[in-house]
């Protein structure tokens, strides 16, 4: 009978032989990779295998003592294979939609890219890698493209030996070096389109997606979401740290305006009462102007506190 990790070697192996051969399959890999984008490209494959709409895994331990939540009773472990050793051992991570909160629970935190920060994220990816657009989405595709040649350029000779066997026989030299430029540039654009709220449909369709095709062993696969993740990998961590950053100066700003604004009445005060020397004639029309309407539900992300007691006024 085999064993656990025999069987998720089999689940790896079956799971990469046909991820290639529809485009619809690969595309939804795609997907589930980019919410998980800091894993590498094996552990990506392996969630996706057991739970394709995960979207923030951790294991057991973090998610109970960095996060304080707790791992429902009952909720299957997504197994990971660890191969860093010559002997494959498993390790089991939980998605967030397993866990539940206790008091002073921590949520991940999941960045979002919205318009106002556009910006910041552009010039950020200008000044890292020389490419410049004034259309966000396009400056990734242009990214895309340069890093994957880098990639082929640093690692041609490694992927070439490893895709021996596959479809790419059918190629000479400088055919291999297209189909895999074209297969993994449009893989990371996905990817990076897909993480940062764009909708990766409209930049493709099924005809861009032939060179996959041609990955058609579990090793040439491998090979070629090896390079998907590391490539998409190390844009999004750059993104991440840029969205974050630039959100949190612009909170403490905010604060800090809110504070000077709020110094400033209070230095101001309220005029001492002083009669009025001669009655004011009455003035035409609505002596008071008429308050204005109050929605009729509580602003999102207001929290409303009770007001402090005060003494009643005589």
């Amino acid at each position: 009978m085999p064993s656990k990790t025999q069987e998720y070697l089999k689940l790896a192996n079956r799971t990469a032989n046909g991820i290639t051969r529809y485009w619809e399959h690969w595309t939804d890999f795609l997907t589930t990779a980019s919410r998980l984008y800091k894993y590498s490209f094996t552990d990506q494959l392996m969630i996706y295998a057991q739970r394709p709409d995960a979207t923030a895994c951790a294991s057991f331990d973090i998610w109970n003592n960095r996060m304080n939540r707790y791992v429902r009773r009952g909720s299957k472990g997504i197994a990971l294979l660890d191969q860093s050793s010559s002997v494959p051992r498993l390790h089991y991570v939980f998605d967030v939609s397993d866990t539940g909160v206790r008091r002073n629970s921590r949520d991940p935190e999941v960045w979002q890219l919205n318009d106002d920060l556009f910006q910041p994220v552009s010039e950020m990816l200008a000044q890292e890698y020389g490419i410049h657009h004034e259309r966000l989405s396009q400056q990734l595709v242009n990214i895309a493209e340069k890093l994957v040649n880098d990639y082929w350029d640093n690692n041609s000779g490694d992927i070439l030996n490893i895709v021996d066997g596959s479809f790419f026989d059918d190629y000479d030299s400088s055919g291999k070096e297209l189909q895999f430029k074209a297969a993994a540039t449009m893989s990371v654009t996905y990817t990076l389109l897909e993480r940062c709220g764009f909708e990766p449909e409209g930049y493709f369709d099924k005809d861009d997606f032939q060179a996959i095709h041609t990955f058609s062993t579990p090793d040439a696969v491998y090979a070629l979401g090896a390079a998907t993740s590391d490539i998409s990998r190390e844009v999004l961590r750059k993104i991440e740290r840029t969205v974050k950053t630039t959100t949190r100066r612009r909170n403490v700003e905010r604060m800090e305006e809110y504070e000077q604004q709020s110094e400033l009445h209070e230095d101001r005060g309220l005029p001492a009462p002083e009669p009025d020397p001669q009655p004011a004639e009455d003035p035409a029309g609505q002596v008071r102007q008429d308050a204005p309407e109050l929605p009729e539900a509580v602003s999102p992300g207001t929290v409303q506190f009770d007001a402090p007691e005060r003494d009643a006024v005589p």
